[in-house]
């Protein structure tokens, strides 16, 4: 049994359905100026992420649906969490490709565009705790906002407080992931096109709250850390 987690929005990945690599980095783009005598000047525009890529085979009771909601995200042009290991994106899934062999095995191939790498920023690690722990706030309170979280009366820069925000982060995470399932199990069930378009509609809305709270963990769990830090 593989001991990677993966998880793609609401669904996740076990088993031989881990691909056994996942494609991923990028380029710096970079401006080279040639000078007279062979020397250069070199100027880092920024960050160009690469393409993240990997396949595998879906297997069990719940193949089927599970691939449905990986197609209907594609449709959609959701933003969704990508989760393995230490690593934390969102993305947008540009091609999934699946071969429908048996109602539990089901290859797959799925391509995703970076939209954001909130945990990796070089700079920033290289910056002083404090001046991370700032920023990150910053994007916690931003974050908080867009999934509807309110931090009112919570002390975001203590470590009392920082669990208080993961508590309520896990909560929207849960109740996200929940009414996702549900809104695809709607759009499975072949009802009226009216309940097709609600279905369609929530899957969106949901995949959307779920990769911001998921988003915005990442960050607080860095100000944990961080903070833990700074009190040593």
């Amino acid at each position: 049994m593989s001991q990677v987690i993966l998880t793609l929005g609401g669904v996740p990945f076990q088993d031989m359905e881990v691909p056994e690599k996942i494609s991923f980095g990028g380029r710096q783009n970079v401006v080279v100026q040639k000078l007279i005598g062979g020397g250069r000047v070199v100027e880092a525009l920024g960050l160009d992420d690469g393409k993240i890529s990997f396949s595998g085979i879906f297997s069990g009771s719940d193949a089927v649906r599970r691939t449905q909601m990986l197609d209907a995200a594609r449709a959609l042009g959701a933003s969704l969490p990508l989760v393995w290991d230490g690593f934390f994106y969102t993305v947008i899934i540009e091609e999934f490709c699946a071969e429908y062999r048996k109602s539990n095995l089901i290859p797959f191939a799925i391509t995703c565009v970076v939209v954001s790498d909130p945990l990796a920023s070089l700079v920033a690690m290289a910056a002083p705790a404090a001046n991370l722990i700032s920023n990150d706030l910053t994007m916690i309170s931003a974050f908080s906002g867009h999934a509807g979280i309110s931090l009112d009366g919570v002390s975001a820069a203590s470590v009392g407080g920082i669990k208080a925000i993961q508590g309520k982060m896990a909560t929207v995470v849960g109740t996200s992931g929940v009414a996702l399932s549900e809104a695809t199990s709607m759009l499975n069930s072949g009802g009226d096109p009216g309940s097709g378009v609600s279905a369609v509609n929530q899957i969106g809305i949901q995949s959307s709250q779920l990769a911001v709270a998921t988003a915005a963990s990442g960050y607080v769990k860095r100000v944990a850390k961080n903070l833990v830090s700074e009190v040593l």
